[in-house]
């Protein structure tokens, strides 16, 4: 199978052999999106070793999916699952939406690709759900109907973001004057750290540490504060650092309620693995279980941390595999169960 994972920032493409429980990747590589004019430049250039084309490809990407084609949200793509077939010469190509792609994935990790926030109680056939900070939110769900699991694809980073608190009104206005509007992909992602420390500047919360100014002249702004905060070196990334997390933890609530996800959250995308200290700390699972009267309810629910960075990559292969066998069989089975801690 050749699987991709295609971002605002990077592309990832592999070549896997994946089963119904085993899934393999025999060689992969991650190129920088914005460095390319089109995802088939990249996969020209990633199968020029290989002998025989692959005969079935899967695609994630950060965006709608309709048909087949999709935009990305943060690179000027467009891309196409008929045009990648015909300029690959693949016969079976499907293009879905990456968290989609990344839900899917999920069977194939096993119990040491996760971190455990919430052990809960795991309703057998329980809808399940995946958010993930990164470039952007991303935001998917697993349902079961007549006795298949089916991925639903969401868009929800988008919506508009709702502000719980005091401090959370003034991060609202912050946003409403630099762009507009407030949304939740504005705030949980890479971008979103920057802006929740430049309303707190703004607000006068604690000056600014020289290091960290001089820091952000040769470095990204979201790493430089992620690490003086979890480092508890400037009270300005500090402070930062926390909202991010609390914010995060009541998002992941708010999809635990919208898709009843008894069966268990899960916290993927790229920013997670490098902020796990803020994740494992009480405001997460605080802000996560806080919204009366679904106290209970949440207190329930299987919360756990993706550690694996490559789920994307494994989602596109198993989506791969699902279009391999739907086209052969028909009747095949639905997918099984995520891995148990």
């Amino acid at each position: 199978m050749l699987a991709g994972d295609i971002g605002g920032t990077k592309t990832a493409v592999a070549i896997a052999r994946i089963g119904p429980r085993s899934l393999r990747v025999l060689r992969d590589r991650t190129y920088p999106s914005a460095d390319h004019a089109s995802l088939e430049e990249i996969l020209a250039d990633f199968l020029a070793g290989e002998a025989k084309p692959p005969g079935v490809a899967g695609f994630g990407v950060a965006g709608p999916v309709r048909d087949g084609r999709a935009r990305i949200t943060k690179l000027p793509w467009t891309v196409d699952a008929p045009r990648i077939s015909r300029h690959l010469r693949i016969a079976r190509v499907s293009v879905v939406n990456d968290f989609v792609a990344a839900v899917t994935g999920l069977p194939y990790l096993t119990s040491r690709q996760f971190l455990v926030l919430q052990r809960g109680r795991e309703e057998k056939d329980g809808p399940l759900a995946l958010i993930g900070a990164g470039t952007g939110l991303g935001q998917a769900a697993i349902l079961r109907a007549g006795g298949r699991a089916v991925p639903v694809p969401s868009e929800g980073g988008h919506v508009d973001f709702g502000p719980r608190n005091d401090q959370e009104d003034r991060l609202v206005r912050f946003l409403r004057a630099r762009f507009g509007r407030a949304t939740r992909d504005r705030l949980l992602s890479g971008e979103g750290l920057r802006h929740i420390y430049d309303s707190l500047e703004s607000d006068g919360f604690a000056p600014p540490d020289r290091r960290v100014i001089a820091a952000f002249e040769t470095e990204d702004r979201a790493a430089v504060i992620s690490r003086f905060g979890l480092a508890g070196e400037d009270r300005l990334c500090v402070e930062a650092v926390r909202q991010f997390a609390s914010i995060y933890g009541s998002e992941a609530g708010n999809l635990a309620l919208q898709y009843r996800a008894s069966g268990g959250v899960f916290i993927g995308g790229g920013i997670a693995p490098r902020m796990l200290p803020a994740l494992s700390a009480p405001g997460f699972l605080e802000a996560f279980r806080s919204k009366p009267p679904m106290e209970e309810f949440l207190a329930g629910v299987p919360l756990r941390v993706v550690r694996e960075p490559r789920l994307g990559l494994y989602g596109a292969a198993a989506v791969a595999y699902r279009t391999a066998m739907e086209t052969t069989r028909p009747s095949s089975k639905s997918m099984s169960r995520p891995a148990r801690r």
